[in-house]
């Protein structure tokens, strides 16, 4: 008899326990989600702030060196021409008393282009991503943003003014495609490189 009421006590705990753990379990598993979410949200906006903050910091590096600068604000797009050094063999070699020769290396003063382009989505409803490029060939496969696995951003504007001569000023508004959340950078760069006469273009 004794065996037979330990038992009956058993199953009744086991009865009452059940649904609590059943309802724990519930709650942790709501509580992890919403973590993860949370996290998720934060690293999306994490990405966010680090993009646009790199974009900004490429843009006004390529700027303090520019000795041109080409606007298009209706593309949203940026182009930068300025001075940069090639070296490579002139083809000349120098005999010595040892017998050895040397190759003479000379140093040439060159202008390079740098593109800023920003890229339209397939259903031109907003810009995916900023291309840094060489060459404006209309191939757009070098993004600087977007395409993030931790959180994929998109381009609201990036537009660019001239306020005094050799001083631009850049505005950059990005959005988070996981929160929705904007920012928005300005910032004025001096270009003390950029030659008064052609200064600032636009198309």
């Amino acid at each position: 008899m004794l065996n037979k009421k330990c038992g009956g006590f058993v199953f009744a705990e086991f009865a009452i326990a059940l649904p609590l753990l059943i309802l724990l379990g519930y709650g942790l598993a709501i509580v992890g989600v919403e973590m993860f979410r949370l996290g998720k949200n934060q690293l999306a906006d994490y990405v966010l702030e680090a993009e646009a903050q790199y974009v900004m910091e490429r843009i006004t590096h390529q700027a303090r060196f520019a000795k041109e600068v080409k606007v298009d604000n209706d593309r949203n797009s940026i182009m930068f021409i300025y001075h940069t050094v090639n070296d490579r063999p002139a083809g000349t070699e120098i005999p010595t008393a040892t017998g050895k020769n040397y190759q003479v290396f000379a140093v040439y003063d060159v202008l390079e282009r740098q593109y800023f382009i920003p890229r339209r989505s397939d259903d031109d409803s907003f810009y995916e991503n900023i291309n840094a490029k060489r060459i404006d060939d209309g191939n757009l496969t070098n993004p600087i943003t977007g395409e993030n696995f931790f959180g994929n951003t998109k381009i609201i504007s990036l537009q660019f003014k001239e306020l005094n001569n050799n001083v631009l000023h850049i505005s950059l508004e990005m959005e988070s495609l996981i929160t929705e959340r904007r920012i928005k950078l300005n910032t004025a760069v001096f270009m003390p490189n950029c030659d008064t006469k052609e200064g600032l273009r636009r198309d």
